[in-house]
Protein backbone atom coordinates (compact mmCIF):
# COMPACT_ATOMS: atom_id res chain seq x y z
CA UNK A 1 0.00 0.00 0.00
CA UNK A 2 1.54 3.31 -0.98
CA UNK A 3 2.63 5.63 1.81
CA UNK A 4 0.10 8.30 0.81
CA UNK A 5 -2.79 5.79 0.99
CA UNK A 6 -1.64 4.71 4.47
CA UNK A 7 -1.43 8.33 5.59
CA UNK A 8 -4.92 9.10 4.25
CA UNK A 9 -6.38 5.98 5.90
CA UNK A 10 -4.72 6.88 9.22
CA UNK A 11 -5.97 10.47 9.01
CA UNK A 12 -9.50 9.24 8.27
CA UNK A 13 -9.49 6.90 11.27
CA UNK A 14 -8.19 9.63 13.55
CA UNK A 15 -10.89 12.00 12.29
CA UNK A 16 -13.56 9.29 12.83
CA UNK A 17 -14.41 9.35 9.15
CA UNK A 18 -14.72 6.30 6.96
CA UNK A 19 -12.88 5.80 3.69
CA UNK A 20 -14.07 2.94 1.53
CA UNK A 21 -11.66 1.95 -1.22
CA UNK A 22 -12.70 -0.76 -3.62
CA UNK A 23 -10.23 -3.65 -3.18
CA UNK A 24 -9.44 -3.65 -6.91
CA UNK A 25 -8.13 -0.09 -6.64
CA UNK A 26 -5.61 -1.03 -3.97
CA UNK A 27 -3.53 -3.58 -5.91
CA UNK A 28 -3.18 -4.42 -9.59
CA UNK A 29 -4.57 -7.83 -10.49
CA UNK A 30 -2.00 -10.45 -11.38
CA UNK A 31 -2.74 -12.31 -14.62
CA UNK A 32 -3.66 -15.93 -14.09
CA UNK A 33 -5.63 -18.65 -15.76
CA UNK A 34 -7.18 -21.80 -14.32
CA UNK A 35 -5.09 -23.99 -16.67
CA UNK A 36 -1.74 -22.38 -15.92
CA UNK A 37 0.46 -22.66 -12.87
CA UNK A 38 3.06 -20.26 -14.33
CA UNK A 39 1.58 -17.02 -12.97
CA UNK A 40 0.61 -16.16 -9.40
CA UNK A 41 -3.03 -16.72 -8.46
CA UNK A 42 -5.13 -13.65 -7.65
CA UNK A 43 -5.70 -13.32 -3.93
CA UNK A 44 -9.20 -12.59 -2.78
CA UNK A 45 -9.48 -9.66 -0.43
CA UNK A 46 -12.16 -8.41 1.90
CA UNK A 47 -13.25 -5.47 3.98
CA UNK A 48 -14.44 -5.81 7.54
CA UNK A 49 -16.00 -3.20 9.74
CA UNK A 50 -14.48 -2.48 13.16
CA UNK A 51 -16.24 -0.40 15.83
CA UNK A 52 -14.85 1.16 19.03
CA UNK A 53 -18.11 0.53 20.93
CA UNK A 54 -20.23 -2.56 21.45
CA UNK A 55 -23.38 -3.06 19.40
CA UNK A 56 -21.74 -1.88 16.15
CA UNK A 57 -21.64 1.78 17.26
CA UNK A 58 -19.07 4.46 17.96
CA UNK A 59 -15.93 5.32 16.05
CA UNK A 60 -15.49 2.90 13.18
CA UNK A 61 -13.38 2.03 10.18
CA UNK A 62 -13.25 -0.45 7.34
CA UNK A 63 -10.11 -2.57 7.44
CA UNK A 64 -8.83 -4.38 4.36
CA UNK A 65 -6.96 -7.66 4.08
CA UNK A 66 -5.79 -10.22 1.54
CA UNK A 67 -6.77 -13.85 2.03
CA UNK A 68 -4.39 -15.70 4.31
CA UNK A 69 -2.25 -12.70 5.28
CA UNK A 70 -1.84 -11.80 8.94
CA UNK A 71 -2.35 -8.04 9.28
CA UNK A 72 -1.77 -5.83 12.34
CA UNK A 73 -4.85 -3.65 13.06
CA UNK A 74 -2.67 -0.58 13.60
CA UNK A 75 -1.96 1.45 16.69
CA UNK A 76 -5.32 3.26 16.58
CA UNK A 77 -7.29 -0.01 16.71
CA UNK A 78 -4.95 -2.22 18.76
CA UNK A 79 -6.93 -3.54 21.76
CA UNK A 80 -9.83 -1.18 20.91
CA UNK A 81 -12.12 -3.25 18.64
CA UNK A 82 -15.34 -3.61 20.65
CA UNK A 83 -17.57 -5.04 17.89
CA UNK A 84 -16.99 -6.13 14.29
CA UNK A 85 -18.51 -7.75 11.21
CA UNK A 86 -17.65 -8.39 7.56
CA UNK A 87 -19.39 -6.79 4.62
CA UNK A 88 -19.17 -9.85 2.32
CA UNK A 89 -19.11 -13.65 2.35
CA UNK A 90 -15.60 -13.49 3.79
CA UNK A 91 -14.81 -14.58 7.28
CA UNK A 92 -12.18 -12.76 9.29
CA UNK A 93 -10.16 -14.27 12.12
CA UNK A 94 -9.50 -11.71 14.86
CA UNK A 95 -6.34 -12.54 16.83
CA UNK A 96 -5.01 -11.65 20.26
CA UNK A 97 -1.42 -10.94 19.14
CA UNK A 98 -0.01 -8.96 16.21
CA UNK A 99 1.50 -12.10 14.62
CA UNK A 100 -1.89 -13.93 14.54
CA UNK A 101 -1.20 -16.09 17.57
CA UNK A 102 -2.98 -16.49 20.89
CA UNK A 103 -6.74 -16.59 21.18
CA UNK A 104 -9.02 -15.81 18.24
CA UNK A 105 -12.61 -15.56 17.08
CA UNK A 106 -14.05 -15.66 13.56
CA UNK A 107 -16.47 -12.97 12.40
CA UNK A 108 -18.84 -13.01 9.43
CA UNK A 109 -21.71 -10.79 8.26
CA UNK A 110 -23.60 -11.32 11.51
CA UNK A 111 -20.53 -10.19 13.46
CA UNK A 112 -19.77 -10.03 17.15
CA UNK A 113 -21.57 -7.24 18.98
CA UNK A 114 -19.36 -7.37 22.07
CA UNK A 115 -15.64 -8.10 21.92
CA UNK A 116 -13.23 -7.54 24.80
CA UNK A 117 -10.24 -5.19 24.39
CA UNK A 118 -7.78 -7.70 22.95
CA UNK A 119 -7.83 -7.69 19.10
CA UNK A 120 -4.41 -6.94 17.61
CA UNK A 121 -4.40 -8.65 14.19
CA UNK A 122 -6.66 -10.25 11.60
CA UNK A 123 -6.61 -12.73 8.71
CA UNK A 124 -9.22 -12.98 5.92
CA UNK A 125 -10.58 -16.43 5.05
CA UNK A 126 -13.41 -17.69 2.86
CA UNK A 127 -15.79 -20.57 3.56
Amino acid sequence: MPVIRKALATAAVLASTVIIAHPASAHPLAPSSPDSSAGPARQEAALWHAYMSTGFTGGNAYLYGNTGECTFVGHTWNDRVASARTESSARVELWDHANCTGGSIVIDRTGYGSIGPWVSAYRVTYP
